[in-house]
């Protein structure tokens, strides 16, 4: 029985790595599409897509492949209160990964996937300044008006809680490794 232990360790910690190693780089490329905004849809439908089809099956799979290693190395979650802790802190990282941060994603790839609004220079038309809709020629002294305010707000939510994600991934794996109480 101790095969089948180590075999759930292995796909436990090989797990990890392949479920959670990509959302490392998640803020290196976000900080990189707010440098060049021309390619943050694809930032954001590539963030989305490897979210849903490698974080979250690969959380799942993480937590199932932890299951088997409490069931085989014979963990308790009353003695073991560093893994008591930790599912606990998974549970709400799923949680907010779920309910909070791909929602969030989605709603950017939405607001990004129009041409951005043309704002026409006051100079040029002898007035206030004027939102064009998408597609209209642009007068010189025009430009992109910049990201509505509705996406700079998702924006700053989504870079919270993933942070807020990131302390509690390392918290969990500080209390794997170390397993304090």
């Amino acid at each position: 029985m101790e095969w089948l232990g180590t075999l759930f360790l292995y796909l436990h910690i090989s797990g990890v790595l392949v479920a959670f190693g990509p959302t490392i780089a998640f803020p290196f490329l976000a900080a990189r599409a707010a440098k060049e905004p021309m390619h943050g849809n694809f930032t954001l439908r590539a963030t989305e897509w490897l979210t849903e089809k490698v974080v979250e099956p690969g959380a799942i799979f993480v937590f199932l492949m932890g299951v088997g290693l409490i069931l085989t190395k014979g963990y308790s979650l009353v003695d073991d209160l560093w893994l008591t802790i930790a599912i606990v802190l998974f549970l709400i990282a799923f949680g907010i990964a779920n309910l909070i941060q791909l929602p969030t994603v989605r709603k950017m790839v939405a607001l990004t996937s129009q041409p951005a609004p043309v704002v026409v220079d006051a100079a040029q038309r002898g007035d206030e300044p004027a939102m064009a809709g998408p597609g209209t020629p642009a007068a010189a002294g025009a430009g992109p008006a910049g990201p509505p305010p509705e996406f700079v707000a998702l924006a700053g939510t989504a870079q919270r809680f993933g942070m807020i994600t990131t302390v509690l991934l390392f918290t969990i794996i500080a209390l794997m490794v170390v397993k304090p109480f």
